[in-house]
């Protein structure tokens, strides 16, 4: 999954709706992204067509921290474990130092597992 598709995903999950990709199209004076994602604020009202960036949780532990406290114990528990799996480990590494010290898009990865979207 792209960096995009993984916030799109958690941005979901979080209550984001209506996430889409808009295009700006190529412009020589203006120096950005040609694309970015956006959607509707979990807190809009429900009839709101006011979109916005969707958050960048590949890059920002808080925003991660913020997206576990949507997920039950249980998926908690399951994402640490998950974390754990898929971090290197051998003799000389302490694995659940390395599991707190993992950067935010690997967090999303494991968190994306464990509610069943990680394509």
């Amino acid at each position: 999954m792209t960096n995009d598709e993984i916030n799109a995903a958690i941005a979901e999950h979080c209550g984001w709706r209506n996430i889409k990709e808009i295009d700006f199209g190529t412009d020589p004076y203006i120096d950005g992204p040609d694309q970015m994602w956006v959607g509707i604020h979990p807190e809009s009202d429900s009839d709101s067509d006011e979109y916005e960036l969707i958050p960048d949780y590949c890059y920002d532990l808080n925003l991660m921290h913020e997206a576990m406290k949507t997920l039950s114990e249980e998926q908690v528990e399951k994402v640490w474990e998950t974390l754990c799996d898929m971090i290197p480990f051998n003799r000389y590494s302490f694995r659940n130092g390395l599991v707190f010290d993992a950067p935010a898009k690997v967090r999303a990865e494991a968190f994306l597992r464990v509610i069943g979207k990680w394509e």
